[in-house]
């Protein structure tokens, strides 16, 4: 009797495991299902982002035709996985599907097959039949100038046929399509700085196609075999022509000296067709921002030892006839970029120099090529630095050329040249742009000028001065006709430029990017001021006369005729370009979204009239069928982490990238701080160490209570309580995250060779007081930074502080600030009685009193 109840409890439990792991594995395999049919979904969606890209793009055709066959087979495989999900319930669907399928095969049969293209040419292939897929920088050059005699240097291009299998390979342009759609739902045709920085990023880290990969190393073997370096170069078919530039709008990567920074190069160079400022650029200009276009000149690279930029008419005074020459020592790229000292010489067209109203600089520096790839900069010999940077011989063959080139052309040029051990070359030919600028009225006598610099773009502007420290204040530009004031001259103001009256540059020369566009848009720019931002108040209103190179206060007439003017013209943002015919039909079939109320009652399988809202509907119903689907989300381990061994009471440990640790710090997980090689971590060290700092609470505050045991705390412990302080560093980067009692940091930090790189972010949020003290901290934390020349904003608590676009000393300097205020903030809320003890704190940090001691005296 026992055994046999025995065996009855234990077939019993049996058959109810065999239940259990039955309804298990159902629910198991409804759950894969749901979640394939999500997977399935987030694939249409994807696709259906990609294809309104490509909806947009020249040459996509055959492209476009492959992704909607995709698509059409994705939704029919969402179909069926809703239908088993439901048990049937969603046949209806299929007639649905299989009408639109028919219909949209029936337009995409029509669009072009790709044509058997070269991936890469060399440039003694290249004729005027090819000129659309090599682009007008390398079609200029060869066609030009090589083909008539003048020197150039050798080298290869890699098409646009070849870069577009960039965006075609693991889908690439599916991610890229991604970021876009939600601006253009909103009908806006600029896309945001994040966004295109994100799209940037996406190229920069993308893996090439082998067959892209095959054919640019094949090219480029010969080249590195003889020891020869390249400069890899944007060339797509917008850029160097008749109305438009794109001058800086793209990267330039120098002295390529293998395959693998050759391949690194390539993604550089194609994913700078999406930086925010071609973008705009492009949008302003009157194309399609989204029409990738690019193809990729790759030249012997010249070891320079001067190089510049020929203007074949002054744009300051183009009926002069005169031609104006830039020159720098070392590489042209300082010339371009506008971020070194430049002679400008304004040259008749028999070679003579005007110089009385020519320009030596005083050249500390000369860019040139390191051995290990890349650029450096490199001190002059103190006997160099006064000199003119060519000879009357130099000076004539150039000249020479600048008029054989615009006969030629039949328009005046933009040269890029250069001179090595052989002699002169030319590295790029372009049409000089932005010729037919407003007539230059002549200087008032009775109003002598503020300020006198070089004219780069010709016109005549006023409007209310606004001073630009970093990239940031060009976010944040006022309605109205506004002047811009900058150190240097930042290519990413040429995003805003339609927006502006005229732009003012410290540094520069009339041969810059920036310059180039300013010509273009019709915007006066003066450069080499030397140092207007410290001369001129903001909100001051100015009149600028960029033929003349002069700047005058504005009168009360030209204010109010500024003004009068400024509103009565569209300075708006401009529409995007309607789509063809054809390809309208495919969007309605396609990605037009006519399903939106979900709970509405047209919410049903008859109204889905595009594959779009067959993807919608799906998903919809898929989720009401399954009430409950989800994955625990792992999280990973953290690197190898390295602790400072310190005595100031701030601990963090770092967590090296790459090149950001010394050699000698070797494997032990505690080390000192000069084993940290990272510069920007260095220079935010040096400010954390400063004698005086601290660090604790502050004098004269409200009682602490939890704020001040929690310092306690901090004192005594090893891994302080509520710090949780990490810093990512490698040679040139360091973000440090830190938890400080009741406040967080964050700092982003970049300290390269190249200005335009180099930035710091600060962000600074919370406290253990009241929120009124903890803005008065914030107040006073945003005064020292906007007196140290960062761009501030403040919300509450919240401060985010930027500098961007400074050279390298400069932003170490800055960062020994910052590395002062991580010391001298922790705990300051405590003692932000007021908005007096804000300032005075403030005060004190700039007069050097770190310790508070001034405010210690006055409680």
């Amino acid at each position: 009797m026992i055994g046999w109840l025995h065996r009855l409890v234990d077939g019993l439990r049996a058959r109810r495991r065999q239940r259990r792991r039955a309804a298990d594995d159902l629910l198991k395999a409804r759950y894969h299902l749901f979640r394939s049919l999500l997977a399935g979904n987030n694939r249409a969606v994807d696709l259906l982002t990609e294809i309104a890209v490509l909806l947009r793009m020249r040459g996509t055709d055959a492209a476009l035709a492959r992704r909607i066959s995709r698509l059409i087979d994705e939704t029919a495989g969402m179909i069926d996985r809703l239908d088993q999900l439901a048990s049937g319930g969603f046949r209806g669907l299929y007639p649905v599907h299989q009408r639109l399928a028919a219909a949209i095969t029936s337009h995409t049969a029509a669009l072009a097959q790709p044509r058997d293209l070269p991936l890469c040419l060399g440039l003694d292939r290249i004729d005027e039949p090819l000129r659309e897929i090599v682009g007008n920088k390398a079609a200029n050059l060869v066609l030009l100038a090589g083909h008539n005699g003048l020197p150039i240097p050798d080298g290869f291009v890699i098409t646009a046929p070849a870069c577009r299998l960039l965006l075609e390979h693991e889908d690439l342009s599916l991610r890229l399509a991604h970021l876009f759609t939600e601006k253009w739902s909103a009908g806006n045709g600029d896309l945001s700085a994040e966004t295109a920085a994100r799209a940037q990023r996406l190229l920069e880290q993308a893996p090439l196609p082998p067959e892209l990969i095959t054919a640019a190393t094949e090219a480029a073997r010969p080249f590195f075999a003889a020891g020869k370096a390249l400069a890899v170069r944007s060339s797509s078919s917008s850029e160097d022509g008749r109305r438009h530039s794109f001058a800086g709008q793209f990267t330039s990567v120098l002295n390529v000296r293998d395959e693998t920074q050759l391949l690194q190069a390539i993604r550089q160079v194609a994913a700078s067709s999406f930086t925010p400022r071609s973008l705009s650029y492009r949008s302003h200009a009157g194309l399609d921002p989204l029409s990738f276009d690019m193809a990729i000149l790759c030249l012997e690279m010249i070891e320079a030892r001067a190089a510049g930029i020929l203007l074949t008419r002054d744009p300051g005074e183009p009926a002069s006839d005169r031609m104006l020459l830039s020159a720098v020592p070392g590489l042209g790229e300082a010339a371009v970029a506008g971020s070194a000292a430049t002679d400008v010489y304004l040259v008749d067209r028999d070679g003579s120099v005007d110089w009385q109203r020519s320009t030596v600089a005083a050249k500390e520096r000369q860019l040139v090529a390191s051995p290990e790839g890349g650029l450096e900069w490199q001190d002059l010999p103190a006997a160099e630095r006064g000199r003119p940077v060519l000879d009357r011989a130099q000076t004539a063959r150039l000249v020479a050329w600048g008029k054989k080139l615009e006969d030629m052309a039949g328009a005046p040029q933009d040269i890029e040249w250069a001179i090595d051990a052989a002699g002169e070359v030319i590295l790029q030919v372009r049409t000089l742009t932005g010729l037919g600028g407003a007539a230059t009225e002549p200087g008032r006598p009775s109003s002598p000028p503020l300020l006198a610099g070089i004219g780069a773009a010709p016109g005549r502007a006023t409007g209310r001065l606004l001073l630009v420290r970093g990239r940031r204040d060009l976010q944040s530009v006022p309605a109205g006709p506004t002047v811009l004031a900058m150190h240097g001259s930042f290519v990413d103001a040429a995003a805003i430029l339609h927006r502006i009256a005229a732009v003012l540059v410290d540094l520069g020369s009339p041969a810059d990017h920036l310059a180039c566009v300013a010509r273009e848009q019709g915007v006066p720019l003066i450069c080499g001021l030397g140092d207007a931002g410290s001369r001129l108040a903001a909100g001051t209103w100015l009149t600028v006369d960029g033929g003349q190179g002069r700047v005058y206060a504005a009168n009360a007439e030209e204010t109010a005729a500024a003004e009068a003017e400024w509103h009565s013209t569209a300075k708006g943002e401009r529409s995007l370009p309607a789509l063809p015919a054809g390809r309208r039909e495919l969007r309605e079939l396609v990605t037009a979204l006519n399903l939106t109320d979900a709970y509405g009652p047209t919410f049903s399988i008859l109204e889905c009239r595009s594959l779009h809202d067959i993807v919608r509907f799906v998903h919809e119903k898929a989720v009401l069928a399954m009430f409950h689907a989800g994955d625990e989300i792992l999280e990973g381990h953290l690197a190898t982490v390295h602790v400072i061994e310190t005595s100031v009471p701030f601990f963090v440990s770092v967590i090296d990238m790459g090149g950001g640790l010394a050699p000698t710090a070797g494997s032990s997980r505690r080390i000192a701080p000069e084993t940290v090689a990272s510069r920007p971590f260095r220079a935010l060290w040096q400010g954390i160490v400063t004698p005086g700092l601290r660090w604790g609470p502050p004098p004269g505050g409200a009682p602490m209570g939890s704020v001040v045991s929690s310092f306690l705390t901090d004192q005594k412990s090893e891994r302080p309580v509520g710090m949780p302080n990490y810093a990512l560093v490698s040679r040139d980067y360091c973000n440090l995250n830190a938890r400080m009692d009741f406040h967080f940091i964050m700092i982003d930090a970049v300290c390269g060779l190249q200005p335009g790189d180099n930035h710091i972010r600060f962000r600074f949020k919370g406290g253990g007081t009241a929120m009124a003290r903890r803005r008065r901290r914030a107040a006073c934390i945003a005064e020292i930074f906007e007196h140290f020349g960062f761009a501030v904003d403040v919300r509450e608590d919240l401060i985010n502080a930027v500098l961007q676009g400074a050279p390298c000393r400069v932003i170490e300097e800055k960062l020994v600030v910052v590395g002062r205020l991580l010391g001298f903030t922790r705990l300051l809320d405590a003692a932000m009685a007021d908005d007096q003890t804000a300032r005075a704190a403030a005060q004190a940090f700039l007069a050097g009193d770190y310790g508070l001691t001034r405010l210690e005296r006055q409680t």
